[in-house]
């Protein structure tokens, strides 16, 4: 995960930037196959979600 933070850190807003990232099998979509956001929204984190400010991971603000 360090990794892929490090990576988006110089090439994305502070806020932009995630705090939980979780991978999936497959994202839920729409009948136009557009993600529903909405979806993952309201399943919240698992317990397996990465959290940036439970592993302590602080960002830089320029």
């Amino acid at each position: 995960m360090l990794d892929l933070i490090s990576y988006c850190e110089p090439h994305l807003a502070y806020f932009a930037m995630p705090r939980f990232i979780d991978f999936v099998e497959t994202l839920p979509t729409t009948e136009n196959g557009k993600a529903q956001k909405f979806t993952l929204r309201e399943h919240g984190p698992r317990a397996g979600t990465w959290d940036r400010e439970a592993a302590g991971y602080v960002l830089k603000r320029l």
